[in-house]
């Protein structure tokens, strides 16, 4: 995209493609109000998803109260127009969704902002963190855990801080051209614990890097697998850290 647009900045341009077209005030605000009841998505496929497919598919996932239109803005990607308010949170809140076990990129829409300039290299998982302490499960440790991973969004505690149960959890924001970790070291009182990661609707990974996503030219890691590097894992250890 950079290269492009200085390639357009080195165009000498005719007088007639010199005019430039200013946008009322007005006219902003009409772009802010509509985009009230959308957002924008990007499946990571490595082929074309028709819109009506999309459209019947996540209706009956969402279980939302009509049918959302879908335009289609790139490859894979669209803009989602809501019928109201309620559906477009329900989908914002139940966050990350799969389609055919591909990732399924929910974004805010942004009405200013050019298409080709739309960045999908993250999304929030619920990673449920085992084996901590039991004196450790609390808001702090979690923070600090999501944070060594990417940002730390919420941490499932009650009032007081603390998590009861098995596992404590945690919604994190990853990046998806980053290994996918199973775990973390951590050290309490000069002893080191491993602490193991499943992680809430995990997508397809790539077998050989453990990536969620890879780039148009495949694996950095292995120049062989397909061009998103979408493959089932099959490292033993990260697919057992995978919840449905």
């Amino acid at each position: 995209m950079d290269e492009i647009e200085d390639l357009c900045g080195n165009l000498r341009l005719t007088e007639e493609e010199e005019i430039i077209v200013e946008c009322s005030s007005g006219s902003e605000e009409e772009v802010l109000r509509k985009g009230a009841r959308r957002l924008v998505v990007k499946i990571c496929a490595n082929r074309a998803v028709g819109k009506e497919v999309v459209a019947n598919t996540m209706r009956k996932i969402w279980r939302i109260s009509k049918r959302a239109s879908f335009l289609e803005v790139g490859k894979n990607v669209f803009i989602i127009t809501f019928a109201n308010h309620a559906d477009r949170q329900h989908a914002l809140e139940g966050k990350p969704w799969l389609f055919d076990n591909f990732q399924f990129i929910l974004k805010l829409y942004e009405g200013d902002l050019e298409p080709g300039k739309m960045k999908f290299n993250v999304e929030s998982f619920w990673v449920h963190i085992f084996n901590l302490p039991l004196g450790h499960m609390t808001k702090d440790w979690g923070e600090r855990t999501g944070q060594s991973m990417g940002k730390a969004l919420d941490v499932d505690v009650d009032e007081g801080g603390i998590g009861w149960g098995k596992y404590l959890r945690v919604r994190v924001e990853l990046n998806l051209h980053k290994p996918t970790a199973s775990g973390r070291i951590v050290m309490v009182q000069d002893k080191k614990i491993w602490l193991t990661f499943k992680y809430k609707k995990l997508p397809r990974l790539c077998f050989v890097c453990g990536w969620i996503l890879n780039g148009v030219d495949g694996c950095s890691v292995a120049a062989d697998t397909d061009c998103f590097g979408l493959m089932p894992i099959i490292n033993v250890g990260l697919h057992s850290q995978t919840l449905t």
